[in-house]
């Protein structure tokens, strides 16, 4: 399975028009079961984004539909990375 990371923001639309917005996300976030991609841990952050989520999905198409479909929910908006562990990436250096 590939890993990936996906940060995630509330929509600022999202937040004037949601009361129950805590559940809202949890919905947002149930896309991952939905697509077959196990979470290995989410965190909540004080920076430029309120969620990261570390995850794997069986193929880079797995983890674009996953970010599509929560982007098209209109509660969170994410950015997806591929990511490798530093030390598989360091032996592709020469």
């Amino acid at each position: 399975m590939a890993l990936f990371i996906m940060a995630m923001s509330i929509n600022p639309g999202a937040k004037k028009t949601h009361r129950d917005l805590s559940h809202q996300v949890d919905n947002s976030l149930e896309l991952f079961n939905k697509h077959h991609a196990k979470v290995k841990n989410i965190f909540a952050t004080l920076g430029r984004y309120d969620y990261l989520a570390l995850f794997e999905a069986d193929d880079q198409t797995t983890a674009f539909r996953v970010a599509s479909e929560i982007n098209t929910l209109g509660i969170l908006d994410t950015e997806t990375w591929p990511v490798i562990p530093y030390d598989d990436f360091s032996r592709l250096l020469p």
